[in-house]
């Protein structure tokens, strides 16, 4: 019986502490460097194991990179978990051919986190590439601050390429990751398992 009503009372303290909080904290992995979407996945772990709702939204990407399948499979496996991945993005690579379709999926991304912080609240959305959509001009910076400002409780990771004067000044930790060498720059390849 004491087990339980610990138990029991962390939890009520886990929830109080979770509607305690003013607004969640705003988190920036950008640059040309390895490894943005890999720390944002690293974040959703530690969060996960703190029994955190989580949420991923992934710009720019419509294909099935290997970080999807598995968090797609562990969500499916394990829905205690809440968590939640979706792309948001082409299938194909941005081009002029593929522009319509890549503005429409982020448009549509776009508004998902919008419902997400309305209607799931989550304790984390991760944002992953949404700095790109920025950068290639299929969102704007603004639409994006304005999403910041609805997080209430919510932390929120976004990460990408470039980073814009408001975002930045908004954060609470930016990290800029650096391409010191890559063998892409030799080869033009990229490996399953590393890149995506």
């Amino acid at each position: 019986m004491g087990c339980l009503l610990s138990v029991q009372l962390i939890m009520k303290i886990d929830t109080m502490e979770r509607m305690s909080r003013e607004e969640g904290k705003i988190i920036v992995y950008y640059g040309a460097g390895e490894g943005k979407t890999v720390a944002s996945i690293g974040h959703v772990i530690r969060a996960l194991g703190h029994k955190k709702e989580v949420v991923i939204l992934q710009f720019m990407k419509g294909r099935a990179t290997g970080e999807y399948r598995f968090i797609k499979k562990l969500a499916n496996s394990y829905p205690e978990l809440n968590l939640q991945i979706h792309l948001c993005g082409a299938p194909e690579f941005l081009d002029e051919r593929t522009r319509e379709l890549h503005q429409k999926k982020a448009n549509e991304g776009l508004e998902l986190a919008h419902r997400v912080l309305r209607e799931v609240q989550p304790d984390l959305l991760v944002l992953d590439e949404i700095l790109y959509a920025i950068k290639f001009g299929l969102l704007t910076e603004e639409e994006v601050v304005e999403l910041l400002k609805r997080r209430g409780h919510t932390d929120i990771i976004l990460s990408g390429r470039g980073l814009g004067a408001r975002i930045a000044e908004m954060a609470d930790i930016v990290t800029h990751m650096e391409k010191v060498k890559h063998y892409w720059d030799n080869t033009g390849e990229t490996t399953s398992g590393i890149e995506y």
